[in-house]
């Protein structure tokens, strides 16, 4: 990565992983930023990933009606069917349920989820 990515990279992490259990990788990769860009870019690393946050959610959500929707999303539905659209927008309700739970590590994928419902919004009008 080049020093624009990691800034925003670590821009980023400062947003969405503050207050919660990744806190203190942020704090470091932080400080790292001024001193060494090359140790700040491998803590920024320790941090979870959109997909794999994604993984762990879906994982808590196994039992629940949203997990059998995201299940069919997953084994073919149509992408622009209700379908997906139902599951997208389930998912965003159990992600802001997380996330007032105190699972703000889940905030994260909050943009990634509306950007989706939008082009699937518009694609099916």
């Amino acid at each position: 990565m080049n020093k624009k990515e990691i800034l925003e990279k670590l821009l980023e992490a400062e947003k969405y992983f503050k207050d919660t259990e990744y806190q203190s990788i942020v704090e470091l990769a932080s400080s790292q930023y001024y001193m060494n860009l090359h140790k700040c870019e491998e803590t920024l690393r320790n941090l979870p990933t959109r997909e794999q946050l994604l993984g762990d959610l879906v994982e808590k959500l196994k039992g629940k009606s949203v997990y059998k929707t995201l299940k069919k999303i997953q084994e073919g539905c149509p992408e622009k069917s209700y379908t997906t659209l139902k599951g997208l927008t389930s998912l965003l309700t159990h992600i802001l349920i997380e996330a007032e739970q105190g699972g703000t590590k889940f905030k994260i994928l909050i943009p990634l989820v509306l950007e989706k419902i939008n082009e699937m919004s518009y694609g099916l009008l």
